[in-house]
């Protein structure tokens, strides 16, 4: 049986939340056996999948004669003749020979209405219990790499009720680094809070924003093994992750100042590493009663385990060569297979 993201996501879950894997299995409607499975992490449903690419039925043209039939709509503005996406397919059947199926248009008319609406602002809490979320956010800093100014990035995280905070650099901020970040500051933390708290940055969302994002795939599939819910912020509302946008600046005020001098981002690291559990060992928020130890140990209880299986974060490229044992890349050839 196939099992999908979000009924990966169910079970991980369901089970961390105390349900038997039995009540799992009934509930889904699904075999135990699959339960057992994946219910701890230690398996994932994307591993060796093979990926198939479905053919693209939808143009720009296509695309461009949805898009005129809202706006006949809105130029006519009359409230019970609208178009559904019944009838556009059938005026793309009749009009322009669209061979694809109904449901392709549905879900492409959906996706293009939603573009088209202001969606309703997110809701985002500002105010958190023990293990609720962790926010993150990337920033930017210049170091001395083996003697040669280089600009990095930061990658932030904080819990939202402790405050404990977690900062490491990477040379980019793709999807790569992105997931790799978030695995090791849960390890940092020793567990994973039930929701992630970021922007709309591309790297994170295919399209959308605030409630109607849409995570790109890698990030939900990464997402349903780690069984943490994302919540996308709304645009130009920093408030709603403001305390990593604060640790973000403090980060950058008093962990590269003076600019570090490093011989590689490895021996960088490894003294973020050690002014993180410096500020949890003795930070203490103003205006607070307890100190960041003291609400960190109360908030680890609440963490949920990181799972066995270790997500593979990594992106693999595969490249063809040629007799003479060139590619276009120009990357050694003892990286690839000859096809």
């Amino acid at each position: 049986m196939k099992v999908e993201m979000d009924m990966y996501k169910d079970i991980r879950k369901s089970y961390l939340e105390g349900e038997s894997q039995r009540s799992i299995a009934r509930r889904l409607g699904i075999s135990r056996p699959t339960v057992k499975k994946y219910c701890e992490g230690s398996a994932h449903p994307d591993v060796r999948k093979p990926y198939v690419r479905e053919p693209d039925t939808i143009t720009e043209d296509i695309r461009l004669f949805i898009l005129d039939c809202f706006k006949e709509d809105k130029d006519e503005n009359i409230k019970k003749q609208k178009h559904t996406a019944k009838r556009i397919y059938d005026r793309l059947v009749d009009e322009k020979s669209f061979t694809g199926a109904e449901s392709t248009i549905r879900k492409v008319v959906k996706s293009l209405r939603a573009e088209q609406s202001v969606p309703p602002q997110s809701n985002v809490p500002l105010s958190y219990e023990p293990g609720e979320a962790v926010q993150i956010d990337w920033g930017e800093v210049t170091v001395y790499l083996d003697g040669e100014k280089t600009k990095l990035y930061t990658f932030c995280g904080r819990l939202c009720y402790s405050c404990d905070i977690f900062v490491q650099v990477f040379r980019s901020a793709n999807e790569e680094s992105f997931l790799e970040a978030q695995q090791l500051m849960f390890d940092f933390f020793g567990g994973i809070p039930k929701r992630l708290i970021f922007d709309n940055a591309k790297i994170a969302v295919k399209e959308g924003f605030g409630l109607y994002a849409k995570p790109q795939n890698r990030y939900l599939s990464f997402s349903a093994h780690y069984a943490f819910d994302l919540d996308f912020c709304n645009p130009a509302k920093g408030n709603e992750k403001g305390l990593v946008e604060n640790l973000v600046g403090y980060s950058r005020r008093n962990f590269f100042v003076p600019v570090p001098k490093v011989s590689s981002i490895d021996d960088l690291n490894q003294k973020l590493w050690e002014k993180c559990l410096n500020y949890r060992e003795r930070h203490q928020i103003k205006d607070r009663v307890h100190s960041v130890k003291a609400m960190y140990q109360e908030e680890f209880c609440m963490l949920n385990q990181v799972p066995l299986f270790r997500f593979d974060t990594s992106k693999t490229s595969i490249a063809t060569v040629d007799d003479y044992s060139t590619s276009s890349d120009n990357i050694k050839v003892d990286h690839f297979m000859h096809k």
